[in-house]
């Protein structure tokens, strides 16, 4: 009987959670959309799109956090929502941002070969940096992965070939969203360090399934692709690098990046996340 009290009290307190989320989603939402559209004088369309992508999908995804925390989770059912999820903000970010008719204005700009491989390859050495640095202090202070992050990891050939195609979606949507579209957007209200500082942050909490110290990952991630993005010139290296960063931590080290040995940090069910 109190097993059962305990588990009904935990499915209220996540509910509870999720709806102070929702509630601050909302009103982040109409915050942005009042800013750009009213003060700054944005038009509709790109102040709506920005409420969306700033403050609508991070507010989702801590919504769904706690309803999700101890579920069972169909990974292949929940790779291919999210893909189609990310296809969708990539175009309507490609739409909007290009309906000038010029696709440089979110960074479609060609860069040389050498160029290319170059910034790519630095990219993406520097992601993994950031990946191998994180999984170094998550063992230092003693905070694990979230259980959450770990049950969607790939573990079968489909799932792989799923998450590969997730990946691809990721690396092109997210790049073309949080640093194409809205860095050049939030440039002329707030500046270049401010952009870079406030669409990282958003990049962060999008991926708030990952706790605390994915969030963190993720920001300072976000940030080392805006600037490949502003100092090369281009998007195209950092969607490059972010794929293959997502390939590399999800398919080929993910185990051994999220799985380490018991002195590594504390059993994940005691550390405190959302």
């Amino acid at each position: 009987m109190r097993c059962l009290m305990d588990e009904k009290s935990d499915v209220r307190d996540r509910h509870m959670k999720a709806r102070r989320y929702g509630v601050v989603s909302v009103l982040s939402f109409f915050a942005v959309l009042f800013w750009l559209g009213w003060i700054e004088d944005y038009p509709a369309v790109d102040a709506v799109l920005m409420a969306v992508v700033l403050a609508a999908l991070p507010g989702l995804s801590l919504v769904q956090v706690p309803l999700v925390s101890g579920v069972s989770i169909d990974r292949l059912q929940a790779y291919w929502s999210s893909t189609v999820t990310l296809w969708v903000l990539g175009a309507s970010c490609w739409l909007v941002g290009t309906r000038g008719g010029d696709i440089s204005a979110i960074g479609m700009v060609p860069l040389s070969l050498s160029a290319m491989l170059g910034w790519s390859v630095t990219l993406t050495v520097a992601g993994i940096g950031i990946i191998l640095a994180f999984r170094w202090l998550g063992g230092r202070f003693r905070v694990a992965e979230t259980p959450l992050l770990k049950s969607l990891l790939p573990k079968t050939r489909q799932e792989r070939r799923v998450f590969g195609v997730l990946s691809l979606a990721a690396g092109t949507c997210e790049e073309l969203a949080y640093r194409g579209y809205v860095i050049p957007m939030l440039i002329p209200a707030l500046g270049l360090g401010s952009a870079v500082m406030i669409s990282s942050l958003v990049f962060g909490l999008m991926h708030s399934y990952q706790g605390w110290l994915g969030i963190f990952r993720t920001t300072l991630m976000g940030a080392v692709l805006a600037w490949g993005f502003i100092f090369s010139g281009s998007l195209v290296p950092a969607m490059i690098a972010h794929t293959a960063i997502d390939l590399i931590a999800g398919i080929l080290i993910g185990d051994w990046l999220l799985s380490p040995e018991p002195e590594f940090g504390v059993d994940s069910r005691e550390s405190p996340y959302f």
